[in-house]
């Protein structure tokens, strides 16, 4: 492939078009389009030249062009928890790598706050599709209020979708590892077995821990015990449960058994044991959910029940692709399985260091 013949100065410095590239290049505009967008059916020594002459006019993409033409945005929206919180950055993070990988853009909304954002974006065909992550309500509001709801969307995460069955959906479903969570304290002896959690983690039908939690422990003939984190203050998750466990404890005694809504509380509950001098795991046991990596980094390790959070990524643009390629296609549904990750915050596993 010959080099791409020198241009002439542009006129009146005015943007360089997709055509002007390709005549510069000595090839046919589409041929530059899937070139530009990455595509494998462009021959490496055609890709090159093409980059050559896109660089030279100074040319630069017109999304909103393109997207009139091909009736498509190449922009996903991405509906989830706040990112201050390890879980739903982490999702971001695993979530834009899938998407870039395929040439799209993610627009982020947060789950609160945001359902008019995202009927504006819907209704002003602004997005190809949807995924939405642990934000059953803005979805399932989204879907009821639209009367011909086109736009491709997937669920997925915890609170159970089947009420969602116009959608495609991915169920995590955390039941199997809070019930091991629970039982493996119990079975090292405690008796005194709390569950902390934040208030939106308490009272909805759709949340599954504080419910396996609370069947698990009466199935002992137990009482449950559960310990509200939360306390109106501006501060961090973990410090907030940090300060309102220290409360809690010096007013009612510590529990020998903590399960955690997530990862988050369970730092802060680490930190609260130590201002109090209590022992994990020989005075209270201690597990997290979620499974982020830096469980693992405190002394001792700190047991998680680990969502499958990469294989629900996957998964989630893996569907939304086939529900854009082929709308009429059958719903499409998985359910995942968290699972306990063992560590040493747990006496069963107290030899694993």
């Amino acid at each position: 492939m010959t080099p791409p013949k020198s241009s002439s100065r542009r006129r009146n410095g005015a943007a360089a078009t997709l055509h002007e590239v390709a005549k510069l290049a000595g090839v046919h505009p589409m041929t530059v389009s899937r070139a530009l967008k990455g595509s494998d059916t462009v021959a490496e020594a055609t890709r090159e030249n093409i980059l050559r002459a896109a660089k030279e006019l100074n040319y630069t993409p017109n999304l909103a062009a393109r997207a009139l033409v091909m009736g498509r945005t190449e922009t996903i929206a991405v509906v989830t928890g706040p990112v201050s919180e390890h879980y739903y950055a982490q999702l971001l993070y695993l979530l834009e790598g899938e998407l870039t990988a395929s040439n799209y853009k993610m627009l982020f909304l947060r789950s609160r706050d945001t359902n008019h954002d995202l009927y504006s974006f819907v209704n002003a065909n602004s997005v190809d599709g949807v995924i939405a992550i642990d934000a059953f309500f803005n979805i399932h509001d989204l879907v009821k209020s639209q009367k011909a709801f086109t736009t491709p969307c997937v669920y997925a995460g915890v609170p159970d979708p089947s009420w969602l069955d116009s959608i495609d959906t991915i169920h995590m479903d955390l039941s199997v590892g809070v019930r091991e969570a629970v039982e493996t304290m119990l079975d090292s002896g405690c008796r005194r077995v709390a569950y902390l959690a934040s208030n939106e983690g308490m009272g909805t039908a759709s949340e599954v821990r504080p419910l396996v939690y609370d069947t698990t422990i009466r199935a002992a003939g137990l009482q449950p015990e559960v310990i509200n984190a939360d306390i109106g203050s501006n501060t961090s998750a973990h410090e907030r449960v940090r300060s309102r466990l220290v409360e809690y404890i010096q007013k009612h005694g510590h529990p020998d058994g903590l399960l955690c809504q997530n990862d988050e509380m369970a730092m802060g509950a680490y930190r609260a044991l130590c201002d109090l001098k209590l022992r994990i795991p020989e005075d209270v046991q201690l597990v997290g959910c979620d499974g982020l990596a830096y469980m693992e980094c405190f002394n001792p390790a700190l047991s998680t029940i680990a969502q499958p959070a990469e294989q629900m990524c996957a998964l989630a643009w893996k569907f939304l692709q086939q529900r854009m390629n082929d709308p009429h296609a059958p719903r499409q549904h998985v359910t995942l399985t968290a699972q306990l990750r063992g560590r040493p915050s747990l006496k069963a596993f107290n030899d694993l260091v």
